[in-house]
């Protein structure tokens, strides 16, 4: 993987029509999903939050349970 791909931030945001805010996966530019929940129609409150979660799990090690 290219070091650049590292640097760029995995999840963005945008703001649909009906003001709700959606979390998309950049690499696939499809709406982010974890564990069964669709990151839609949130409230701009707890996108940003979402977002370092995201990435959070994302750069974190992985391990064989």
């Amino acid at each position: 993987m290219s070091k650049s791909m590292i640097d760029i931030p995995r999840y963005g945001a945008r703001k649909d029509q009906d003001e709700t805010w959606t979390i998309f996966d950049r690499r696939t530019g499809k709406v982010a999903e974890r564990s069964g929940l669709i990151m839609a129609r949130l409230n701009s409150n707890v996108v940003l939050g979402l977002i370092q979660i995201l990435e959070q799990i994302e750069d974190a090690p992985k391990r064989v349970h």
